[in-house]
């Protein structure tokens, strides 16, 4: 019942050798209705496509406009990217409090498909993260023939996720190992996040420490020592218990390659520290906090690319 309006809320720009949209989600879909602010899609104009698609999902309250570095870091490693908005305003802790532990496991899985199996939020179909992508992924084939966006699409309805390289930050690093968990995907990166915590140094959501769909030498994480947010000891010991390895790569003093690692931590100073909350909850991936060097080249770029988005 509900269409896109093609070619209304969509800005697009070539910088520096980059395709760059920035695209309203009710312009793919108007039945979304929840956090309309615009994804953001990249795509190299000059590295040839590895043919996988990296799709980053920001965490609580945040948007892709804060996560665009490492967006331009995966199209220069020949990714297409996508930085995808979804109804994340309140933190899963903040939905689940008082209520009995599978409430992080509904609500995410809900978050994810919009079937209607949690009463800590009302996610339907439309709004759900599954829809969303598929919806901006039939928009970029629209839009863009060149980009072969077909090619992340199981016909009209599914995503090839064992094309798909998905990462989160926080709340969207958890939502990132959600989908490993049920989904064969690429790989999966937790930026600052473990997944769901239950108040406790060895208490997680059941949902955390299931089988997962996804190989778990794919999954990776990285968090910074001084995390004001998430406990870095105990997203250490729960990447550990999913089957994440036992070697810990500190990158502050670690070149590339970085080996069969999948567990990684710096104690790098955040950039701008007064701009935000949690300053080194965000130093791993957020612009405002990642440092730089000069002007551009994020510090952590060849870390990213072992992470997220390899050759």
């Amino acid at each position: 019942p509900c269409a896109g309006g093609p070619g209304t809320g969509v800005r697009a720009s070539l910088t520096a050798g980059l395709n760059v949209w920035a695209v309203l989600p009710a312009s793919t879909d108007a039945c979304i209705t929840q956090r309309l602010d615009s994804h953001f899609v990249y795509r190299s104009a000059d590295v040839g496509p590895t043919g996988r698609l990296f799709v980053f999902l920001p965490g609580t309250d945040a948007i892709a406009q804060h996560y665009q570095l490492i967006l331009a870091h995966a199209a220069r490693n020949g990714y297409h990217a996508i930085g995808l908005n979804y109804p994340n305003q309140a933190s899963m802790a903040t939905l689940c409090a008082g209520l009995p532990s599978t409430c992080y496991g509904d609500a995410r899985l809900e978050l994810l498909t919009g079937q209607p199996v949690s009463s800590a939020l009302s996610v339907d179909r439309a709004n759900s993260v599954d829809n969303r992508l598929i919806k901006l992924l039939r928009y970029m084939r629209a839009t863009e023939s060149a980009g072969n966006w077909s090619q992340f699409l199981i016909g009209d309805t599914a995503v090839a996720w064992s094309k798909v390289s998905i990462a989160g930050h926080s709340q969207g690093g958890g939502q990132a190992l959600f989908i490993a968990q049920r989904h064969f995907v690429y790989r999966a990166t937790a930026y600052a996040s473990y997944g769901d915590g239950l108040g406790t140094v060895a208490s997680v959501a059941p949902w955390v420490t299931r089988p997962y769909a996804t190989p778990v030498t794919r999954l990776f994480g990285l968090i910074s020592t001084f995390d004001e947010l998430v406990s870095p000891t105990t997203a250490l010991a729960v990447w550990s218990a999913i089957g994440m390895g036992t070697a810990l790569v500190d990158v502050d003093i670690t070149a590339e390659p970085y080996g069969l690692s999948q567990r990684f931590i710096t104690a790098f100073t955040p950039a701008n520290r007064t701009l935000a909350i949690g300053p080194n909850h965000n130093v791993v991936v957020v612009d405002a906090n990642t440092p730089r060097f000069g002007s551009q080249v994020p510090v952590f770029g060849t870390v990213w690319r072992a992470l997220s988005f390899p050759p």
